[in-house]
């Protein structure tokens, strides 16, 4: 706008510096010019331009008031239907199902830990104690505890021999007896042996057999089968006077095979 005015007041000075003679021709000079710079501003956009550049800042302006206004109404919807609200109580019931099914894994693998304990538990009260895991046998005591059993229990089944076993063994742990296996099996009682085969003979002249060296490291590795029995006899091979003493002086435990089991009262 300000171009065209200013167009318009150079024109006007240089119509008032124009001498009279020429002044019509250059008024049709004038006319002329002037028709064609307001085509071409026309053509250009100079003329309105600020006006149309209003226009779209107010369009522009009034479509923004428009979406602001649509997102406040749906904004509005939203909260009026109780959207917000449920999305909240939708996660909130997700958390709550999260801590619940945590804290089931948790139960779970706590009795499952406990059942586990319970078990190991109840394994190790069903294993057979060892009650002579402590006793020290050297080679003599071992080879010397195969033959006694080999003499005393050679016609026996497996557990005869183990029963014949482990009366040597429990002497070594009583009070009341030598403390090695070897000094057991060759101790004395008022002169006399305690077992007949270190005296007939028998001890020496036997062939240990493979089934006596099974039923012998059963003995040293199993429970005791023997109820801690520290005497045995066969009564029916034994001296009348020795079964009397037994009858006498001992406890009689059981019977098994050809021997008979005690222990002391």
């Amino acid at each position: 706008m300000l171009t065209m005015q200013n167009l318009r007041k150079n024109i006007y000075s240089c119509i008032n510096n124009i001498s009279q003679k020429s002044y019509p021709n250059y008024v049709i000079l004038v006319s002329i010019f002037s028709i064609v710079a307001i085509i071409f501003l026309n053509m250009y956009g100079f003329e309105g331009a600020g006006k149309s550049k209003n226009t779209m800042e107010c369009s522009s302006i009034k479509e923004r008031k428009e979406e602001v206004k649509t997102d406040h109404l749906e904004e509005n919807k939203i909260m009026s239907e109780g959207g917000f609200a449920t999305s909240c109580q939708d996660i909130l019931k997700i958390e709550q199902d999260r801590i619940k099914e945590k804290a089931q894994k948790k139960k779970r693998e706590t009795i499952a830990v406990c059942a586990s304990i319970e078990t190991m538990h109840n394994e190790i009260q069903q294993e057979p104690v060892n009650p002579y895991g402590d006793i020290f046998i050297s080679d003599e005591d071992y080879e010397a505890l195969l033959r006694i059993v080999q003499a005393e229990a050679g016609g026996e089944d497996e557990q005869g021999k183990i029963l014949v076993a482990e009366v040597i063994l429990n002497r070594v742990l009583a009070k009341d007896f030598a403390s090695t296996v070897y000094g057991v099996i060759f101790e004395r009682s008022g002169g006399s042996p305690q077992f007949a085969p270190t005296a007939d003979g028998r001890y020496y002249s036997v062939e240990v057999t493979q089934k006596t060296i099974e039923a012998v490291d059963k003995a040293l590795k199993d429970e005791d089968l023997s109820q801690g029995a520290l005497f045995f006899s066969a009564r029916s091979k034994a001296n009348p006077y020795d079964m009397a003493w037994f009858d006498k002086n001992l406890k009689w435990l059981f019977q098994y095979g050809g021997h008979e089991f005690y222990t002391l009262p």
